[in-house]
């Protein structure tokens, strides 16, 4: 048995162009249950504290958890090994992830020093992946050597801040968060050639993250539903439209942007898909912690939560009219992005205006949902026109 010892500890290997996509596995989709977790305790906090600060703070933490859940699709995408080091490295990531959840509420504040050791942790484990990836396939060491450079910096300024507060303490933190975000853009270079298969599954990893921050809207709506003390007409009302908020966010993200692969043989297109998916989740959050309140407030809301609403909903739209730019094209295509980019931000602007308009979160929602109405009859009429009408391999 121990003398094939790796048949159960495998050196992970880099995936060949030609070999056939895999689908998400079991193990992974256990693995993003935390971040369920973590993103609750976060829209939470906001839903508590709908201000300009919060947000800051809600923006500060986020980017660190989305960065961690982003790394280890990545490393998964080009060095998964079905073996037990996996499934050790996968628990470790859990149990920092974990970390984070538990300290994310005050992450900035009483809970600052757990939950900088707890990202500082999950970047270590992800570092030590990346080094052992080019330890065993010396072909990627011109990306891995400057990740693990890089990112061990980065692991060492959020430890050394975990132990400090104040603006040094947001200054450490901050130069950390930038570093790891800078360091693949240095690498664009040299991944045609040292990463030349295709993307596999993040398509799908990145759809069903997607699926875990929407997830938000319908526990904000039943959290509404649950605090408004009552179920006369006028609350299942708000109920109904709140979950119609939500629902449309599904609807336009999956229709226009989420049904198409992203264009993995161009770098910067890539890496554009993959940063404008940070404003698209963190609108949908948005959205999902202020909806709450449009369910339990009756009448006049505060000025925070109505400008966070359709804040997080322009910031969607915003991201959806980037996306657009970054799909592999159509055989037969519904619509060409100049032509959507534009109703995109024209969407996002009138948004905007609403609060200045409407003080009554139900006719906020209410403006909010026909907006998506307009998208999602558009696409609709597109759709049935062209000829991906009937179309069963075609979604």
């Amino acid at each position: 048995m121990f003398r094939n010892y790796r048949l159960w500890w495998q050196a992970p290997q880099l995936h060949a162009p030609g070999e056939d996509a895999r689908r998400v596995t079991w193990l992974e989709l256990f693995y993003d249950l935390v971040f369920v977790v973590v993103i609750s305790r976060l829209a939470h906090h906001l839903a508590d504290h709908p201000d300009a600060r919060s947000l800051g703070e809600f923006l500060l933490l986020f980017i660190p958890v989305w960065w961690v859940w982003l790394s280890v699709a990545y490393y998964n995408e080009r060095f998964e090994t079905y073996d037990l080091s996996f499934r050790v490295a996968t628990f470790l990531q859990m149990l920092a992830v974990a970390g984070m959840a538990a300290t994310a509420e005050y992450g900035l504040g009483k809970t600052a020093t757990g939950f900088a050791l707890s990202y500082a942790f999950a970047r270590a484990l992800i570092t030590l992946m990346w080094w052992r990836a080019g330890r065993h396939n010396p072909g990627v060491r011109p990306v891995t050597d400057l990740y693990v450079r890089n990112f061990s910096v980065s692991v060492g300024l959020w430890t050394v801040a975990a132990f400090l507060s104040g603006p040094e303490a947001l200054a450490l933190k901050a130069a950390g968060l930038l570093i790891d975000l800078v360091t693949p853009l240095l690498t664009l270079a040299d991944q045609p050639r040292v990463f030349p298969a295709p993307a596999r599954k993040l398509h799908e990893r990145f759809g069903l993250f997607v699926i875990i921050v929407l997830g938000e809207s319908l526990v904000g709506v039943v959290n509404g539903l649950a605090e408004a003390g009552r179920f006369d007409v006028v609350t299942l009302l708000r109920f109904v439209l709140g979950l119609l908020l939500g629902f449309g966010l599904w609807w336009i993200y999956f229709d226009y942007i989420g049904r198409r692969e992203p264009d993995s043989h161009n770098r910067w297109r890539f890496l554009s898909w993959t940063y404008l998916h940070l404003p698209l989740v963190v609108g949908i959050t948005m959205i999902g912690a202020m909806i709450e309140h449009a369910v339990a407030v009756e009448g006049p809301a505060e000025v925070g939560v109505r400008w966070l609403l359709a804040g997080g909903f322009a910031l969607f739209y915003v991201a959806c009219a980037g996306l657009e730019f970054t799909l592999e094209p159509e055989e037969s295509p519904v619509f060409s992005p100049g032509q959507l980019a534009p109703l995109r931000l024209l969407t996002a602007a009138v948004a905007l205006t609403l609060p200045l308009l409407l003080n009554a979160l139900s006719g906020l929602v209410l403006g909010l949902i026909l907006l998506h109405v307009l998208h999602a009859g558009l696409g609709v009429r597109a759709w049935f026109a062209s000829a991906n009408a009937g179309r069963s391999d075609v979604h």
